[in-house]
């Protein structure tokens, strides 16, 4: 027997030939890795609902907590003598302006601008009266009814910025030599023009706050009016832009690195504390509602979880495990055609034996679904196809042309586990050559019944029929060999589908 060598064509259309056991690999696989992260969700879902009835009950049990941390205090206290406890005081005092800080860089939008590309909106307004020096006096109430918490408020109704952040965004001042954007320089006597400088974020913001501030000064005029006697508010210019603005750079630049002092200088003053100033420490940043986020060495990465309101599928696992099981369930289908020990139907006999291939016994196309049909075209991709009955045709024709050729009128027809499926080709083909006046025996398992190797000894010639699937290598290589020790010539062999 010669070397098998392994067709990848063959190979890829046996793994395809078991797509139903692949769509079973694949529900399942699906199934099972859904479940799973069904079940995962759940579990998170259970947890997340139990961290939130232990905070629940933290925050009715916080009373309690805070008369037990009071009670620590004091006695932690009486351990500590004065330059420990002023340690630990400097170092609560330093993290509550960190924590003010942090949370006023974070919060504030002046913090959040862009200092290389600030959008800006230049708003000047020339206040007309006849009394110069009423004019000069106007001119001082605008900018200080423009530095109020009032103009911040309506900047916030407006707009939706918190008026805490708004006062850094918009200055005031008031001057009494103006240049406008033509060029040109504005000659008005006296204080009676104010320039108003707004920024923002980007050029939109920024619009918005210029058209509160303007709908704001209206709203002033008309309370002036009536207070102080009629005067013009005539806005002379309006120009918007971006610039690059050293002063934001160099602010943002100091509080960052006031906050980097300041962790530096808590991450080393505690490094230094004592057993009892650490745990004294400890209960005065949760006295004060202070979390410890100070400790150099340590960041902190907050993430949000939500809880699922009902637990999910997730698609992702679903699709995983799809894809994981049918690739398994192909790599065991390919590891079993590597390492197999059974004839296939692509096998030539000639080719691994040296005896006549004699004619393949197909399968009945019609009995077969589409996907067994495409994937048998597949697997006799450039060969001609045969029915069934042209098959068995094919194979009486080339045996009876063979025993014709011998001169023999007796001849056997033998095999491994016949009853596998080729005992019925076995029989349509005896019914035929008998009609032809051959003598015909069917022998199956000569190797295994003595009866049926008694039998074979009488034959004047064999044809091997054996069942793709089902009949080992080897034992082919032995019913060759017992042939031979019997002298019977081996007219051919037969694959069975």
């Amino acid at each position: 027997m010669k070397e098998r060598e392994i067709d990848l064509l063959d190979m890829i259309a046996d793994i395809l030939s078991h797509w139903r056991g692949l769509l079973i690999a694949i529900v399942l696989g699906a199934v099972l890795l859904g479940a799973f992260s069904y079940t995962r969700s759940y579990r998170n879902m259970q947890n997340m609902q139990n961290m939130q009835n232990m905070q629940s009950q933290e925050a009715e049990n916080t009373s309690e907590d805070e008369m037990a941390i009071e009670e620590k205090l004091a006695q932690l206290s009486e351990n500590l003598d004065d330059s420990q406890l002023t340690a630990v005081l400097t170092t609560v005092d330093d993290a509550k302006e960190y924590a003010l800080k942090k949370q006023y860089v974070q919060e504030s939008i002046y913090m959040q601008l862009d200092p290389m590309n600030v959008a800006q909106e230049e708003l000047i307004y020339n206040i007309q009266e006849k009394d110069e020096n009423g004019s000069q006096r106007l001119g001082t109430i605008y900018r200080n009814t423009l530095n109020s918490v009032g103009l911040y408020d309506w900047i916030e109704q407006q707009t939706g910025l918190e008026a805490a952040y708004v006062g850094e965004l918009v200055s005031v001042s008031v001057d009494s030599g103006l240049t406008l954007t033509n060029g040109e320089p504005l000659t008005i006597g006296g204080s009676d023009s104010l320039k108003i400088i707004i920024r923002g974020v980007d050029a939109e913001s920024c619009g918005k706050i210029a058209e509160a501030v303007k709908t704001y000064m209206e709203q002033q005029q008309g309370n002036l009016n009536t207070r102080l006697g009629s005067h013009e508010l005539v806005l002379l210019s309006e120009v918007s832009g971006n610039i690059m603005n050293m002063d934001v750079m160099n602010q943002q630049t100091a509080y960052r690195n006031s906050i980097y002092g300041l962790e530096t200088t808590i991450a080393a003053a505690k490094a230094a504390f004592s057993e009892d100033q650490k745990q004294y420490y400890t209960l005065l940043m949760k006295e004060n509602g202070l979390e410890d986020t100070t400790d150099a060495e340590q960041s902190i990465v907050e993430e949000e979880q939500l809880v699922p309101e009902n637990p999910a599928v997730s698609k992702k696992y679903v699709v995983l495990g799809a894809v994981l099981f049918a690739f398994i369930y192909a790599a065991v289908l390919c590891m079993g055609y590597i390492f197999n020990s059974r004839i296939r139907v692509n096998d030539g006999l000639q080719d691994l034996y040296g005896i006549p291939q004699i004619g393949v016994v197909v399968k009945d196309s019609k009995k077969k679904l589409f996907l067994d049909r495409w994937v048998n075209g597949l697997r006799h991709y450039g060969k001609r196809e045969f029915t069934a009955e042209q098959s068995m045709e094919l194979v009486f024709a080339a045996i009876k042309i063979a025993a014709a050729k011998n001169g023999q009128n007796s001849i056997c027809l033998m095999g491994c586990n016949l009853g596998a499926g080729a005992d019925k080709v076995c029989e349509g083909l005896k019914a035929a050559l008998e009609k032809e006046g051959l003598s015909v025996t069917i022998l199956n398992n000569v190797l295994y019944d003595a009866e049926a190797m008694e039998k074979v000894s009488a034959a004047q010639g064999a044809v091997l029929v054996e069942k793709a699937g089902s009949t080992l290598y080897n034992e082919i290589v032995a019913e060759l060999e017992l042939l031979k020790r019997l002298e019977i010539p081996v007219l051919g062999g037969i694959t069975v589908e």
